[in-house]
């Protein structure tokens, strides 16, 4: 399956639209039903709704919730998992357009994964990356550190 065909604009959509040739010889309202759509319309399927988030909020794993996360929260700081190969503008859009706030800084930490063991056999954990994020003064990310603190 080509990449085409997964966006709906490969030979497969356009074949099972085509019009037959019986039917492309009838005139009236009868031959316009049965003809390929317009251009309009397969290009108005593709497009993304305004409000629709792409996918940046895909570099946002989980909130970090633990004792430091609620001490940094104090100081309009959040910890969150992200995406191992997300950078930081990526991650500072993805926070701005989820949660509609204004981000000042984002620092990031890699992490490597720990050793395990299990019996005999030896294994690790996958690596992930920490980042933390600086809020502009006086702006909340609500719900995150309260969950934590019930």
């Amino acid at each position: 399956m080509g990449i085409l065909d997964k966006i709906g604009l490969g030979k497969r959509k356009f074949a099972a639209q085509k019009p037959k040739k019986a039917a492309a010889a009838k005139s009236g309202p009868a031959a316009e039903k049965t003809g390929a759509p317009k251009a309009a319309k397969l290009t108005a399927q593709n497009t993304r709704k305004s409000g629709d988030l792409g996918r940046t909020h895909l570099n946002l794993m989980r909130p970090i919730i633990s004792e430091k996360a609620a001490m940094l929260s104090s100081e309009g700081k959040y910890v969150f998992a992200v995406a191992a190969k997300a950078n930081k503008s990526e991650i500072r859009k993805s926070i701005e357009s989820v949660y509609g706030v204004n981000v000042e800084g984002v620092n990031i930490i890699n992490l490597s994964g720990k050793l395990r063991r299990q019996g005999r056999s030896l294994g690790k954990t996958s690596d992930w990356k920490k980042a933390i994020i600086s809020l502009k003064k006086g702006e909340k990310i609500p719900g995150i550190i309260e969950a934590a603190q019930q």
